[in-house]
């Protein structure tokens, strides 16, 4: 019988869900942030607590995303660590959002398929672009 890391009580058999080569209670795998219970493999853990995917990107992820601050290279690590920028990257001042280049890439003509006006990909379906949000 193993113990459960949440809560330290043992954990039997028939109530026993593995996750992260740990066993737990069904009602003690649950988000730490917003204690939202949690299915196995549709977490994301850091130092041994457990968080849904959202609180996850909230909580650990990139730290200036969204918000119209700057992300400065040593706090988003870049591709495996390796940053060629020694300045922040600013957002832009967009509102909070950041933006795209100034002119952006020209829609591909042909093909079959609706592309978007603004940033060129490939629309999904539906009324708006998948990417840049604006309308098609």
């Amino acid at each position: 019988m193993s113990k459960c890391p949440t809560c330290s009580k043992t954990v039997y058999f028939a109530e026993r869900v593995s996750a992260l080569g740990r066993d737990y209670h069904r009602l003690c795998l649950k988000c730490k942030q917003c204690t939202k219970a949690l299915q196995p493999g549709q977490f994301a853990e850091n130092n041994g607590s457990l968080y849904c995917k959202p609180c996850y990107s909230s909580v650990i992820g990139l730290k200036g995303y969204g918000f119209g601050n700057s992300i400065d290279s040593h706090v988003s690590g870049g591709a495996a660590g390796k940053v060629q920028h020694s300045a922040p990257v600013s957002s832009g001042g967009s509102g909070g959002y950041a933006t795209r280049a100034a002119d952006p890439a020209p829609a591909p003509s042909g093909g079959g398929g609706k592309f978007c006006s603004q940033c060129g990909s490939r629309a999904a379906g539906g009324k708006f672009c998948s990417e840049c949000g604006s309308a098609l």
